[in-house]
């Protein structure tokens, strides 16, 4: 009788981590704002590394109160626990990547392991959100070419390295992280320090007054091919045309002509055939030596068709 009621305990222990498993990996994203246009709107990725941990809960409060999504770097080691934050990660929008399983310096390891740093992190990640990561940061940012090769997923470095695991300064990661980004920036912190936590709530207003919009990696480089193992630090925005400049009334655009349409030669020393008499016989005023009028010195820069992810190739 205690065996048959032991066995029915057991019975619905198992019953009950199936549903919360099956809970877990059905999870999708909730259905949120329509996609931002970085081309258009002045982005930034705010991205966090080596969580979850203790703090992470609380910056998830303080970026839903202000509607911005990041970046979520994590190490497969401490998924474990950690589950219903990675699963709240992908409800409100945020993205999830990896960062190895253990913060390894991968240039120091055998191309198998470094697979195998990424495999077990991107199965756990899977496991827990219901996501698999498409983005890789690598420990350090020490990588090479064969590293790339073995990790086979886009690298995503950054532009803005706040340097919070250094000096561990609410104040200077503050001020680190509201005046250094620029459109189209990556800006790397750290969920496992409480200080970088207890910033956010000061950066995400300091660049909402500049006028910044908050989106995953992802989304920044929305509409842009990322190369398995190429690195990536930034995303640009496409330069402007250049405007073309204004042409004064009655100023010729080109060489003189005779009225037949046939360039007018101009006799040594004298004034083009075919002009009034009088008219100057050299450059006209203000036009450099051997530069036709209206004609530009050098030719306008090329511009790009979309953003330039900025990639720097394997060797």
């Amino acid at each position: 009788m205690l065996a048959a009621s032991a066995c029915a305990d057991t019975n619905k222990r198992e019953a009950q981590v199936a549903r919360r498993q099956a809970a877990i990996k059905t999870v999708t994203p909730t259905p949120t704002v329509p996609p931002v246009d970085c081309m258009k709107a002045k982005c930034v990725a705010l991205t966090f590394d080596d969580g979850p941990g203790e703090y992470t809960a609380r910056l998830l409060d303080d970026l839903k109160k202000a509607g911005a999504h990041a970046t979520f770097f994590m190490l497969g080691q401490n998924i474990k626990g950690n589950e219903a934050l990675l699963k709240r990660m992908v409800q409100e929008g945020h993205e999830v990547a990896n960062h190895s399983w253990s913060h390894p310096q991968l240039t120091g390891l055998s191309s198998s392991a470094v697979r195998s740093e990424v495999q077990r992190t991107n199965q756990a990640i899977q496991a827990a959100s219901g996501v698999r990561p498409t983005m890789f940061r690598p420990p350090y940012g020490a990588t090479n070419g064969r590293v790339g090769r073995a990790v086979a997923m886009p690298q995503i470095m950054w532009s803005v390295d706040t340097l919070d695991w250094q000096h561990h300064s609410v104040s200077t990661n503050i001020r680190i992280g509201t005046r250094e980004p620029q459109a189209g920036g990556i800006v790397l912190y750290h969920d496992i320090h409480e200080a970088s936590v207890e910033a956010i709530p000061q950066v995400l207003s300091g660049l909402k007054r500049r006028g910044f919009t908050f989106v995953t990696v992802s989304e920044i480089f929305r509409g842009q091919q990322l190369k398995p193992g190429h690195e990536y630090l930034q995303a640009e925005r496409p330069k402007p045309n250049p405007k073309p400049k204004p042409v004064t009334p009655g100023t010729p655009s080109s060489v003189p002509t005779t009225p037949s349409g046939v360039p007018a030669t101009t006799p040594s020393g004298g004034s083009p055939s075919g002009a009034p008499s009088g008219a100057p016989s050299g450059p006209m005023s203000g036009t450099p030596s051997g530069v036709s009028p209206g004609t530009p010195s050098s030719p306008p820069f090329g511009v790009p068709s979309g953003m330039s992810p900025n990639p720097r190739p394997i060797p």
